[in-house]
């Protein structure tokens, strides 16, 4: 599409992939970067995230879908990203959209589950408008546990049994090798980044306004975990959505995300109105 421009743009001593979605009249004022989620849920969410960019564009809010280090189409290699890397790509996303869409007065940030998590981390560390939190990771070690099992049901499937369970897989991290994951390579360092984080311990300074998100195919009631960041982070709407989880290889496809889409919009009609 016309208004879609794929470009790299340097953070440092690399370079990042992005793809520019410019809406066709003047920009309103507000743009968004958006933070892709993590390793295989990255893949499984491309179609929703191409979605509500092009959406947002055709209301007027230019949008920036980046890939982080060692992610997709940019430079470096996946074990070598870090908590602290993605921080300073998702900050350097923000001051690049900013500069190559004149008429943006500030940037909001929407990410989904460890992107959002990032995207509410650097919120502390950025001057930004809007925050928008899909589904956030509250629990990195939790998280990466989930990841660990990823590893072991790959065991099951190829030797019939597993061969190394998780103290020897954490084992390996300590000593410097890597741990494969659904074909993505964790480092110790990637590995206690993630895991040390408990956003809901953190103190983040946001001043706008936040709007967070419980997805869940079932309709259950918002997790405490979720009401607890909630109350953490200031000027907060916390809501549940129904939906299936799009970041999974799911039986059922997905490209839309129609409930999530239609929730979030509405929140930024609130907020402009």
């Amino acid at each position: 599409m016309k208004n879609e421009i794929p470009f790299f743009f340097r953070n440092g001593t690399y370079r990042l992939f992005g793809i520019l979605h410019k809406p066709e009249m003047q920009p309103r004022g507000i743009a968004y970067v958006l933070c892709y989620p993590f390793a295989e849920e990255r893949l499984w969410a491309q179609r929703v995230f191409v979605d509500f960019a092009r959406e947002l564009a055709r209301r007027g809010d230019p949008v920036l879908r980046f890939d982080f280090k060692g992610n997709g189409d940019s430079e470096g290699n996946f074990e070598d990203g870090d908590v602290e890397t993605f921080l300073s790509d998702i900050g350097c996303a923000m001051r690049t959209l900013k500069d190559k869409v004149p008429g943006v007065n500030s940037v909001g940030l929407i990410g989904l589950r460890l992107g959002a998590t990032l995207a509410a981390l650097a919120a502390d560390q950025n001057d930004g408008s809007r925050l928008i939190l899909w589904d956030p990771i509250i629990d990195g070690n939790q998280y990466m546990q989930e990841i660990l099992r990823s590893n072991l049901m790959t065991q099951t499937a190829i030797f019939k049994e597993i061969q190394r369970d998780r103290r020897r897989l954490v084992q390996d991290l300590t000593e410097g090798k890597t741990v494969n994951a659904d074909g993505y390579e964790i480092s110790w360092k990637l590995y206690e980044g993630i895991s040390d984080i408990r956003l809901n311990e953190r103190t983040i300074r946001h001043g706008n306004r936040c709007l967070i998100v419980q997805i869940d195919n079932r309709g259950g009631p918002i997790r405490e975990k979720i009401l607890d960041l909630g109350r953490k982070i200031a000027n907060s709407s916390v809501v549940n959505v129904r939906e299936e989880p799009f970041w999974r290889e799911i039986m059922t496809y997905n490209g839309k995300a129609e409930n999530l889409c239609r929730t979030t919009l509405e929140w930024m009609d609130s907020c402009d109105g």
